[in-house]
């Protein structure tokens, strides 16, 4: 592989993943890389998921940058914010909740970072690095569609879950 190349055609399908979603009105933007580690994200606003976020969901769709010239796979990434600001106390009521959620969804997970702060849905998609032009960006497509959906479905009950309006 080479990594100059895939990234060139990564940044593309990143730009062309962003003008079809602004052609839907979403409002969205590509942030450069900071370093060749860390990698290129099209950041999205979705103000229409979940019922009970006036804020709306921030949306971060990326690649993992590749390890090496010899990689076999490259993961496409989906992680959708849902709240970024736990109380403690919520934290038990809400690991019970995602562990029944994430029993149930068919793909992705439910997560809270390592501080306990920020409530997000990750999903993550291994495709083959000869993946390319519509095939590779048909799949970054199925993976935010995935992302979003399972977002929109479960989004309000993590809500009322930190909030303690939960409907019995």
């Amino acid at each position: 592989m080479d990594i100059e190349k895939t990234m060139r055609e990564r940044h593309e399908l990143l730009e062309r993943l962003r003008d079809s979603l602004q052609e839907e009105l979403v409002i969205c933007e590509i942030l450069e890389a900071e370093n060749e580690n860390e990698p290129e994200v099209l950041r999205v606003l979705f103000d229409s998921l979940g019922q009970d976020n006036e804020e709306g969901i921030l949306g971060e769709f990326f690649f993992f940058p590749p390890g090496s010239d010899e990689d076999a796979v490259q993961h496409f990434s989906a992680v959708l914010t849902i709240a970024d600001e736990i109380d403690e106390d919520k934290l038990p009521g809400l690991f019970e909740k995602m562990s029944h959620i994430n029993f149930s969804v068919p793909c992705g997970s439910f997560c809270i970072d390592q501080e306990g702060e920020v409530l997000i849905y990750r999903l993550t998609t291994p495709l083959s690095v000869n993946m390319k032009g519509d095939e590779l960006f048909e799949q970054m497509n199925i993976c935010m569609t995935n992302a979003i959906i399972c977002t929109d479905m479960y989004a309000d009950i993590l809500l009322r879950s930190l909030t303690g309006t939960e409907q019995e």
